[in-house]
């Protein structure tokens, strides 16, 4: 006979459990289900929906708009800007900038201050680009593995996806310079508080599930309170689903609750929102400095890059764009030298595809060789004689081979560097410049006697053709 005392505890759990489902049902409207084409494989995968960033202009702010340039930008260039606005006066090349002496920089402020109109006060900032950090495709396959660990744990997932994209995306065997480790960035201390294993033989950090399951601990119990408790003493109305209410979560995840609360206290705003953003982003307070105000920012600037990437083909997310081009290729209706643009695009495509690691090696070679038959079509249709040469040599010519190996050398891809150095060298057999950059790979890669025969090499063809003027 089930006594009163049973009774009660029943209903306790009846009610908890009906508050997790709830709550699992809410977060679970938030995502979004799209197909996932992989270059092997497709998945039908999740994602939220930031529909509320771009209806609320969010998206029109110029600080975001800023980070999304730099983002895109080559890390060999960069972007003077107003440290204050994030208003971009020019870009240049990093080497451009190093070059100049101090005096010089300062001269070329004052002259973009002037020819902009802007006080002699403006601070100006040189921003380099980030593009090479900032490996969005690496994420799409962990997004919905962490987001169900959130839901799990009663966590809105926006968080494990905004997260994934900031913190490491797509490198998270990579340590940061206080610590934190792992696809959640997460502390030592923090990870072996919410149970997982760290220790000189293993480190969870890096186990997805686990770390998200740690992550999401971690906001649930702790960040989302105490941001609730420091809008609460403001007696600032917020919804737990409002963009501006997540943002400040983050500055917690950052920066720690405590700079937010002097944030918010130097501020004392009445009202949450994009005017209370506009005003974070211009103070500081303690540990909330620069590089806590660029921490929002750079989270809206993912965000709708990101929201590009998996809205692009409506609900159909293709990993590989080179794949999808040459998919579309149609070989009649085209002129020969609209054709010949047009797989060139294909090519590029695939240069890219191979760099974010969206194809391994061999694939990508493979493509290539799909490519270059199709060239070979247009040799067999072509009528002129420059077209004919154009599209009988090799797709790759020897700057893009030199361009695409360097890129993959910045990503620490070596031995795919190696490879496509070494195609270099068989299309280009009497260039300095290939053997010279296959040399460079190599001594990167540590195997000084293959460096040192290919910069001989490259060393004698040079000398030659010295002779030879």
């Amino acid at each position: 006979m089930i006594n009163r005392k049973t009774i009660l505890i029943l209903n306790i759990l009846f009610l908890v459990n009906g508050k997790q489902l709830f709550a699992q049902s809410n977060f679970k409207d938030v995502l979004i289900s799209k197909t996932v084409v992989f270059y092997n494989d497709t998945a039908q995968l999740k994602f939220v929906d930031n529909k509320n960033l771009f209806s609320e202009g969010w998206d029109t702010l110029p600080q975001p708009k800023f980070w999304q340039n730099v983002i895109c930008l080559s890390p060999d260039s960069c972007i003077i800007n107003t440290a204050e606005t994030r208003q971009s006066l020019c870009s240049i090349t990093n080497e451009e900038w190093r070059c100049q002496e101090e005096s010089e920089k300062q001269g070329y402020r004052d002259y973009l201050k002037k020819s902009c109109g802007l006080s002699d006060e403006t601070a100006i900032n040189v921003t380099t680009g980030k593009k090479e950090f900032y490996e969005y495709k690496k994420v799409i396959p962990l997004i919905s593995i962490a987001s169900d660990v959130f839901i799990q744990n009663n966590v809105d997932p926006w968080y494990a996806q905004t997260i994934l994209l900031i913190e490491s995306p797509g490198k998270s065997a990579q340590k940061s310079s206080v610590g934190a480790y792992g696809p959640f960035q997460l502390m030592k201390s923090v990870a072996k508080k919410y149970g997982l294993h760290v220790n000189k033989h293993v480190d969870e950090r890096t186990d997805l599930r686990k770390a998200a399951a740690a992550a999401s601990k971690l906001l649930g119990k702790s960040f989302i309170p105490q941001v609730k408790d420091i809008l609460n003493a403001k007696n600032i109305s917020y919804n737990e689903t409002d963009l501006w209410f997540r943002l400040l979560v983050m500055h917690a995840y950052h920066a720690g609750p405590g700079n937010v609360k002097c944030v918010i206290d130097e501020i004392n705003p009445n009202e949450g929102g994009i005017p209370l953003f506009r005003q974070i982003w211009q103070t500081e307070c303690r540990g909330f400095k620069n590089e806590s105000q660029n921490y929002s920012q750079i989270a809206l600037a993912s965000i709708i890059l990101f929201d590009k990437i998996i809205n692009k083909e409506k609900d159909t997310v293709f990993m590989v764009q080179g794949d999808r081009m040459l998919a579309k290729y149609k070989k009649v209706g085209l002129s020969v030298m609209d054709a010949n643009t047009y797989l060139n695009n294909c090519l590029h495509a695939y240069e890219n595809d191979l760099v974010e690691g969206s194809v391994p090696f061999d694939y990508f070679f493979k493509k290539i060789g799909a490519v270059q038959k199709e060239f070979a079509y247009l040799e067999y249709k072509s009528s002129t004689k420059e077209m004919k040469k154009t599209a009988s040599r090799m797709p790759m010519s020897e700057e893009q081979f030199i361009k695409l190996g360097d890129q993959l050398l910045r990503k620490k891809k070596v031995e795919e560097a190696i490879r496509v150095f070494k195609l270099n060298v068989e299309q280009n057999p009497n260039s300095p410049l290939a053997y010279d950059s296959l040399g460079r790979a190599y001594k990167i890669l540590g195997k000084n006697d293959l460096a040192l025969k290919y910069s001989t090499k490259s060393a004698a063809l040079k000398g030659s053709s010295g002779a030879g003027e």
